[in-house]
């Protein structure tokens, strides 16, 4: 009887070790954990759905010094058959990501990803298993990347739709292979509870997939988002949180001419690979003495808000990072987003803690935009917020499909108010630069992160904007370099902001 089993992996994140980098004490995640859980024979396959070599600190560390490629290696000891790539593997440029894909013994499949004559780079596979099961299987990636990346990471190839480049690819697969599965770096534009959409652009089209495409399983990633297994026209998907702190197992068997399929998504738990264990340990090792580095002693530390205060009202992080910010670049303006992480600061301060602060890998961006576009920018922030009754609240739509406090921004260097009992567009109230109202054609410069200078987060107006200064240092080393002259956070600049309900 024929049958397959498949264990997946996504958004993986560089977190190989059981910690989270905050936390103290082994976690329940981390690759070695995921991979003390897979029972591989002739029949299985180990997938992964990209975002595999950008976002820890061990990656941080591995920038900065060399060591082993610790992700390829990794991968490599669990077994991994196949992987997609993910819109973050991209950070580095693709020149960077080939030296990691060499050392990777798994094949990369990629359908979207084509040379500049649009010929697949990492094509769709149909792998035979060892009791005949013909399974086909072809990766797909978003194609956001293309407003996301620096064209120069993107150098020599191109990233194409994938619902385009998937259609004919999947019809070939289906004349020979039992079993169809798509492993998509991407995620659900609909709520899957109310069906309402949730995303217009083409980022995530995951449900699209299901409808116009020939699947028995779709893999999706990217959203970050604990969805079990379920069928969507049709077709059996799931998504999985970051950081390696969960896998999903699938098995198929073949019953009465008709695949059966049942699936599951599963916690990392606590028991490590002890081969993965001791072959990562003296690079973990490196990397807790580094961030354990003393950087400053504060004469206080900062407590811990939830984002709807941090929204609201900011804290002493969230304006040291915009002094650094303003201080780079001249600009009159700066936006700070927030940050999903817990926001907070001890009296002895760590590289550690500054990274949890600031967890992105960004540059700055200085942009020159004019007073309407700003207010565009503005309005889209304040749809951070919603009323529940007489309480204000985040708006659900921030929180799922995925997390999005990094997209709400605090503005620095503008007198402001946001206005919740208005109408989604028209809450923007006031918005002054040094007392005077901000006119339409007005232009200011803004410094803000690369990711936001490009319109993530859906700030269009933003990457619509003429560019006046690009940075290639990266604002976490920049907070660090601040207490070379300093030794407390800055009171400046101030946060003008009201925010009325």
């Amino acid at each position: 009887m024929k049958h397959f089993k498949l264990y997946y992996t996504s958004d993986v994140h560089g977190y190989l070790w059981p910690t989270d980098y905050i936390q103290s004490g082994l976690q329940p995640q981390g690759l070695i954990n995921v991979a003390a859980n897979y029972q591989k024979d002739s029949n299985t396959l180990v997938i992964d759905g990209g975002d595999m070599y950008q976002g820890s600190p061990l990656l941080q560390y591995l920038k900065k010094y060399e060591d082993i490629d610790a992700v390829s290696d990794m991968m490599n000891m669990a077994g991994y058959d196949y992987v997609t790539l993910g819109n973050h593997d991209f950070n580095a440029g693709y020149d960077e990501l080939k030296k990691h894909l060499a050392n990777l013994n798994a094949t990369v499949l990629a359908e979207n990803v084509t040379d500049e004559n649009g010929q697949t780079l990492y094509p769709a596979e149909i792998k035979t298993l060892a009791d005949g099961t013909k399974v086909g299987l072809i990766g797909l990636v978003t194609d956001y990347i293309n407003i996301w990346e620096k064209p120069e990471h993107l150098a020599g190839i191109k990233i194409e739709s994938p619902l385009i480049k998937a259609s004919q690819t999947i019809a070939r697969l289906r004349q020979s292979a039992d079993v169809v599965i798509g492993i998509y770096h991407g995620g659900y534009e609909r709520d899957l509870d109310s069906g309402k959409i949730t995303s217009m652009t083409s980022e995530n089209i995951a449900c699209q997939l299901t409808a116009e495409l020939d699947l028995d399983i779709l893999l999706t990633a990217h959203q970050h988002g604990q969805v079990p297994a379920q069928l969507i026209n049709d077709t059996l998907t799931l998504q999985l949180p970051n950081q390696a702190k969960f896998y999903a197992q699938i098995d198929g068997e073949l019953r009465d001419g008709k695949w059966l399929f049942t699936a599951s998504t599963n916690s990392a738990g606590t028991i490590s690979q002890p081969d993965m264990f001791k072959a990562l340990q003296p690079l973990n090792d490196k990397v807790e003495a580094w961030l354990d580095q003393p950087i400053a002693n504060l004469t206080s530390s900062v407590a811990v808000e939830e984002p709807l205060i941090l929204a609201q009202y900011g804290n002493d992080i969230l304006r040291w990072v915009a002094a650094v910010q303003m201080a780079a670049t001249g600009a009159q303006i700066t936006l700070q987003g927030l940050n999903n992480n817990p926001s907070s600061l001890p009296k002895q301060l760590t590289l550690r803690s500054i990274l949890q602060n600031y967890p992105f890998d960004n540059t700055l961006v200085t942009k020159r935009i004019s007073g309407a576009d700003l207010r565009v920018g503005l309005e889209h922030t304040a749809n951070y917020f919603v009323m529940e009754g007489q309480k204000l609240a985040v708006n659900p739509d921030w929180l799922k499909p995925k997390v999005e406090h990094y997209n709400y921004d605090l503005a620095f260097g503008i007198d402001y108010e946001i206005d919740v009992r208005r109408q989604v567009g028209h809450r923007i109230t006031k918005l002054q630069y040094q007392g005077k109202d901000i006119q339409d054609t007005d232009y200011f410069s803004i410094a803000m992160n690369n990711y936001r200078a490009v319109g993530g987060g859906d700030y269009q107006t933003y990457a619509n904007s003429e560019i006046i200064y690009t940075g290639d240092k990266a604002i976490q080393d920049m907070l660090v370099a601040y207490f070379e002259d300093h030794d407390q956070l800055p009171n400046t600049p101030q946060l003008l902001l009201k925010v009325l309900y």
